[in-house]
């Protein structure tokens, strides 16, 4: 009796599932039934079919409508047809909030979004580095966003503004694929090195990026649509003078350390001489304890960027900590442990992984 309920419940969930995912109607008759995740498959249902290759009735791109679809490759995957029915399944899962095109019949294009009913408004949470005096020759930016945004689009919505507010639209360097993270909410903006680095083409045609003395802001104009389609309601202004640069390597021997006491979970503070980069201090600094294992804990990057704090998941019991840092933990200015971003020719790099720097506990 039991597994006569079951058996019901499972056909009563296989023949309503189906109504519950979102379908998009199509004026010449039929919908696409769209996934609720990133990683299930996309469905055609078409009120005429005809003998032709599945993929001639269904394509998904990348992006809005508006930049499909010649000189496009479709997003890989595999076809099969059930009667009126084309199925695509993805070879990778699509990203949810992502904005995709269908082109359908090879003539009818819908855009659509994956899970993305979920996802917050677009807004800028944080602008890095975030201290209000940047190095000169200061090497990156980090933008993080409250949801996914759609990608190229950094050209037109980012710019380095001077204090007479003219933009200086030649600062950063300009890539194919621009540097997203894995869930497009952090944008990396490299500058030019040609406007860093003393002595080059770049630098003498069109100057500094940056000048010693002088303000600037790192502009985010509104408009700029999310994956989901939305806007950026209003824009960002990250102001912030410029100070003298960095051109030497980091040493830890530059740096304060504020230890915790034996049997507690206090913080072990880490303060710098300068600002470091902020996604390289979340990765690139670790503690092991007399034995040489790791300890587990949460890591806080504090002061704009001057300070690393790590409480522990449990008390301290060893009286001695090591703290390792990755030889590729670089300042804003791209200086690492390993070399000077802008070193003289001739220079060589030391040949390190890491750097250790011993704590001794307090009683």
């Amino acid at each position: 009796m039991a597994r006569g309920r079951l058996t019901a419940w499972l056909v009563c969930l296989a023949t309503t599932l189906p109504a519950l995912l979102p379908r998009i109607a199509l004026a010449a008759g039929g919908d696409l039934v769209l996934p609720d995740s990133g990683a299930g498959q996309i469905i055609l249902h078409l009120d005429s079919a005809e003998a032709r290759p599945p993929a001639d009735k269904l394509a998904i791109f990348v992006g809005p409508s508006s930049q499909c679809c010649a000189g496009r490759s479709p997003v890989s995957g595999r076809y099969r047809v059930e009667g009126d029915a084309v199925i695509f399944e993805p070879r990778f899962p699509l990203l949810e909030g992502q904005l995709y095109s269908a082109l359908i019949d090879g003539a009818t294009l819908r855009e659509f979004t994956i899970g993305s009913n979920g996802l917050p408004p677009p807004e800028v949470v944080a602008v890095y580095p975030s201290g209000p005096v940047l190095p000169e020759n200061t090497l990156r930016f980090y933008i993080e966003f409250a949801s996914p945004m759609q990608p190229h689009r950094s050209e037109t919505f980012i710019a380095l503004e001077r204090a007479d507010g003219t933009r200086d639209r030649a600062a950063f360097m300009t890539f194919k694929q621009e540097l997203w993270n894995a869930d497009r909410t952090r944008l990396t903006l490299l500058m030019d090195p040609g406007r860093i680095k003393r002595g080059v083409a770049t630098n003498m045609d069109l100057g500094p990026a940056l000048e010693a003395g002088k303000d600037y802001a790192l502009v985010i104009d509104a408009g700029w649509p999310s994956a989901a389609g939305q806007d950026l309601p209003t824009g960002v202004r990250a102001p912030f003078r410029v100070g003298d640069p960095l051109r030497r390597r980091p040493d830890v021997g530059d740096w304060t350390v504020s230890a915790p006491h034996l049997g507690t979970r206090m913080p072990l503070v880490l303060r710098f001489d300068r600002p470091y980069d902020r996604v390289q201090l979340t990765q690139a600094i670790s503690l092991r304890n007399a034995a040489g294992q790791g300890l587990p804990g949460k890591v806080t990057v504090q002061d704009n960027e001057t300070a690393w704090q790590f409480v522990p998941d449990t008390p301290w019991a060893d009286p001695e900590i090591t703290v390792v840092v990755a030889a590729v933990l670089e300042d804003v200015a791209g200086n690492n442990f390993r070399d000077v971003l802008d070193h003289a020719l001739g220079t060589r790099a030391r040949e390190v992984d890491q750097v250790t720097l011993s704590v001794n506990l307090r009683d």
